[in-house]
């Protein structure tokens, strides 16, 4: 895993690279204090609260609904600090707690520490201490894979289901809150976790296909300095599409990953996920907050919405040519989409 790991982010673009300093920090920290997580573990309950993850394909979004969902007040969240503490994530919330909460702090003595959560992001990077993280090394901890991708029911059987579930209720036992996070990871087996795991609740995260595709294509250029190198999740169709011209496969990563998600969602009772419509969320996000806090039975979400502004700028403006446009548009109603209806389904 670690061969693969390194392969892939010698080819990120410089401002993604991974900083050999602080890993070595980070791996120090780990061997210190990964085994008194575990000792939490064996004391920690299941999630007293909902687990509410967002799930979605990359850049529909799904970076805006955690930074919205935070902002409310009303669940907990992986921050940029506690993603530091990803191999003992309960110690990280006591620390992030002790550091950045004001009813703890004495005389202002951390003041100039805590940072807001801004409505900013750069390929689903925020900055800030308490900006949100994807969480990915969290998460990638209970996975037989590294990439966030479909598994098999043998790689299913692998996932370390118990130890996810007692490592999100210790979080939980710190905030006394429900605890949000991107759940990439889950995404395409979200009817198997569902099943799994009773707390879960899902917002499903969509965004107008084309302006999608645009975004996943800069991304590649951005991430990776190529648009020839695969960026993100991978769903079931990967084997067909990684032999595919970059359109190809970013029309097939759109349009699989949204049909992954959906197919498995409408199977499962309504009061269990919501799909967001994330050009909708922008015109009106309190609209949105008060359907989902209906669905979900969490009226707390939207008991303080003075975080929340009456309406966000979408990002949805044309950045590519009409003809790169227009190549996207034919690949995707090539594999079956369709640009002028919903594109899950």
């Amino acid at each position: 895993m670690e061969s693969h790991i390194l392969k892939h982010a010698n080819k990120r673009s410089k401002d993604f690279r991974p900083n050999e300093k602080l890993d070595r920090l980070i791996s120090q920290l780990r061997m210190l204090l990964a085994p008194v997580q575990q000792s939490v573990n064996d004391y920690s309950v299941f999630p007293s609260h909902p687990l509410i993850g967002i799930v979605g394909c990359p850049r529909s979004g799904t970076t805006f609904m955690t930074q919205l969902l935070a902002a409310t007040g009303a669940v907990s969240y992986p921050s940029n600090l506690l993603s530091r503490f990803a191999y003992a994530p309960h110690i990280g919330a006591l620390i992030q707690q002790l550091l950045m909460n004001p009813e703890y702090d004495l005389g202002q003595e951390f003041a100039d520490l805590r940072s807001s959560n801004e409505f900013s992001s750069n390929v689903g990077k925020t900055r800030g201490a308490l900006g949100i993280n994807e969480f990915f090394h969290f998460w990638r901890r209970f996975f037989p894979h590294h990439d966030p991708g479909h598994l098999t029911e043998g790689e299913l059987e692998e996932v370390e289901i118990e130890n996810l579930r007692r490592e999100v209720g210790s979080i939980q036992a710190v905030y006394g809150k429900p605890f949000m996070s991107k759940i990439m990871m889950l995404q395409y087996n979200l009817a198997y976790f569902a099943e799994k795991m009773p707390e879960l609740k899902i917002v499903y995260v969509q965004r107008d296909p084309l302006y999608l595709m645009q975004s996943v294509s800069q991304a590649r250029i951005k991430y990776y300095g190529s648009n020839k190198v695969w960026w993100s999740v991978k769903p079931k169709e990967y084997s067909f599409l990684k032999d595919q011209e970059p359109p190809a496969q970013v029309a097939g990563q759109v349009l699989f990953s949204e049909q992954a998600i959906y197919n498995q969602l409408k199977a499962l009772p309504e009061d269990r996920w919501i799909m967001a419509s994330y050009e909708d969320v922008c015109e009106s996000p309190r609209i949105f907050l008060a359907k989902l806090a209906d669905r979900f039975s969490m009226p707390e979400l939207i008991k303080d919405l003075s975080g929340v502004d009456e309406r966000y700028k979408s990002g949805n403006t044309k950045r590519l040519s009409e003809e790169e446009l227009t190549i996207l548009q034919n690949e995707y109603e090539k594999l079956g989409g369709n640009l002028r209806g919903e594109a899950a389904g």
